[in-house]
């Protein structure tokens, strides 16, 4: 339903109208049918930088010298507002001759009179262009984030690639020089030195299986762990077998790293 103003005559309601704009602290306009300003708010004349007197009475596509001849505003007020009664948050964007580049949000009402066939459109206007512009930053923040985020994810599975290859590359020399030694006690340290690097091999490719998984079973994660240990460590001449039992339950994903290189430990100085 359209709003009703309950008053006697055209001159009472325009009395009304203009005590009710001179209260409005944003942007605000009072048009006739025929889009031409009756009454407009104290800060659309200081907003926009235009005189009563070059206003009141004056289309407003002509006012300020064009400046809201707009083809946004133009599909409100002469395409959508005949079809409806009100219109809110329409966004104008646009750039205002001394004002600048603005984005507006638009809230519009068509208004009959009792008694009478007279139409007024309420126009309000509500500047949102700082508003849009940190939301704007915002956006390509995220965007810058999410794209440095990706980098360092390649990044990362670059440097976890180079640190295998290393590991293996570390331990295949270290077996071929404990082959190579003819001191026992050197070939000893020189084995000792092959299965640690093994194992730190063994923790780091488990974890990389559970890369990006939050929590992590413990039961499976230890049994897998403990093989690839046993593999390095236990040659096919020793009847030695690593059991693990476990609870099950899950762990958060940064606490196995800890728990994996203790376990690593733990089962490299078993006698």
């Amino acid at each position: 339903m359209s709003t009703t103003l309950p008053v006697r005559n055209l001159d009472e309601a325009n009395r009304l109208a203009q005590a009710i704009v001179n209260t409005i602290p944003e942007p605000f306009l009072v048009l006739d049918a025929d889009l031409r300003v009756l009454e407009a708010s104290r800060s659309f004349y200081k907003i926009f930088m235009v005189e009563p007197a070059q206003t009141q009475g004056c289309l407003l596509y002509a006012l300020g010298d064009g400046q809201w001849d707009i083809p946004r505003l133009r599909e409100l007020l002469e395409t959508i507002l005949p079809e409806r009664v009100a219109m809110d948050g329409f966004e104008v964007d646009h750039d205002f001759p001394g004002l600048g580049h603005r984005v507006m949000l638009l809230n519009a009402r068509k208004v009959l009179y009792d008694e009478s066939d007279t139409m007024a459109i309420l126009l309000a206007f509500r500047d949102v262009t700082e508003r849009r512009a940190i939301e704007a930053e915002k956006e390509a923040l995220l965007k810058r984030s999410e794209d440095l985020r990706r980098q360092n994810e390649v990044l990362l599975q670059e440097m976890k690639h180079r640190v295998a290859n290393s590991l293996q590359i570390i331990a295949s020399i270290l077996l071929l020089k404990a082959r190579a030694v003819a001191s026992d006690e050197t070939r000893f340290h020189l084995r000792d030195a092959h299965q640690r690097v093994m194992s730190v091999a063994a923790v780091q490719q488990h974890l990389d299986t559970t890369d990006g998984i939050d929590q992590i079973e413990v039961a499976t994660y230890l049994a897998k762990l403990c093989a690839g240990l046993g593999s390095s460590m236990v040659s096919d001449s020793q009847p030695v077998a690593i059991v693990v039992t476990s609870d099950k339950g899950m762990i958060p994903s940064a606490k196995a790293v800890s728990l994996g290189l203790i376990v690593t430990e733990l089962v490299i100085n078993a006698p």
